[in-house]
């Protein structure tokens, strides 16, 4: 008598079968935050110390009624149509604070 279950037998194996030892090997494209961080600069100044990503909820919150001017955060997002920014740390405190950023240094 052997037990089955949905048409699975449940008897226990003793033996072993063949072992993959070359599974194929999946390439992806990092994704273009990845790239992005990868790159170790800020998207607003150019620095590249003590990068980190800003990121907002919506794109449509870029938009908002009633501001006068559009801080160059802002315009880099809209333009790029990308919920994220990679910013060093100080353009990122500048951005929560409400205050400009840097600017890119001139060589």
């Amino acid at each position: 008598m052997v037990a089955q279950w949905g048409g699975v037998s449940l008897a226990r194996k003793t033996t072993i079968g063949i072992l993959d030892d070359n599974p194929p090997k999946v390439w992806s494209d990092r994704s273009e935050l990845v790239q992005r961080l990868l790159a170790d600069t800020c998207e607003l100044c150019g620095s590249p110390q003590g990068v980190e990503v800003h990121h907002i909820r919506r794109l449509k919150d870029l938009r908002s009624k009633g501001r006068a001017e559009v801080p160059a955060w802002v315009e880099r997002m809209a333009a790029r149509r990308r919920k994220t920014l990679v910013v060093c740390r100080i353009c990122h405190e500048a951005i929560h604070a409400g205050r400009p950023t840097r600017q890119p240094s001139r060589m």
